[in-house]
């Protein structure tokens, strides 16, 4: 289901309830997103998200710049002989106390991955050549970091509920899609849920509305949400 149809859904189920009241589809849709985004990070607290490979995208093209150590605002970073960034933060992304959805990293060819940390993992990995046997990339205030890399460009596989941003950061995609037709990110099992949750949120605003102001037609109201 694309975010167009979802936010159609919707609609048509607020107009039963109240056909005189108007929400903006961007608030629909912000709601509806917010609401699947808090299942998704409960499955993730549980290790759910990982068997759902179907809500995960790949980000191709991902630039990524060298960064000067002794101006990173990461003080873990400051001893790394090199450090890349990504060039563009990343889209929304899913959090539980496992860390970001960011579920890997590689080279553009694949030769190379990289797997997720965090960065008190890697201030509790006191030896410098403990990390260095393998290929770590943290995810840190909306960028991807890389310690002792020189990787320039990369694909990054991940679940984010915006996949109009994730298109945005790719250097290799195409910028003329719109953001409605892109498909609305949440787990199959709880669409419908998630549909009726948001349409009970809403519904609230529209009560709210309705009863301070009675007297108003549906124009009025509509300026007032």
């Amino acid at each position: 289901m694309t975010n167009r149809q979802l936010v159609a859904r919707v609609n048509n189920q607020l107009r039963l309830l109240s056909k005189d009241s108007y929400i903006n589809d961007r608030a629909i849709l912000r709601t509806a997103q917010n609401t699947s985004e808090s299942y998704l990070s409960k499955r993730a607290r549980n290790r759910q998200l990982f068997r759902q490979d179907n809500l995960y995208n790949t980000i191709t093209c991902v630039e990524f710049k060298e960064v000067n150590t002794y101006e990173c605002d990461i003080v873990e970073f400051k001893t790394c002989n090199k450090l890349m960034r990504s060039k563009k933060k990343m889209p929304k992304l899913v959090y539980s106390r496992y860390g970001s959805s960011i579920k890997e990293v590689t080279s553009i060819d694949g030769s190379v991955d990289f797997k997720p940390s965090t960065i008190s993992q890697y201030r509790r990995d006191s030896k410098r050549q403990q990390i260095g046997k393998h290929n770590f990339f943290y995810s840190e205030n909306d960028y991807i970091w890389l310690p002792d890399s020189e990787m320039e460009s990369g694909r990054v596989y991940l679940l984010t509920i915006d996949l109009y941003d994730l298109n945005e950061i790719s250097e290799c995609s195409d910028k003329c899609k719109s953001a409605w037709d892109y498909d609305f990110i949440v787990p199959s099992d709880l669409l419908e849920q998630v549909i009726r949750e948001t349409v009970q949120q809403l519904s609230t605003t529209i009560q709210i509305v309705e009863d301070e102001n009675p007297n108003m037609d549906s124009n009025i109201k509509s300026q007032t949400v």
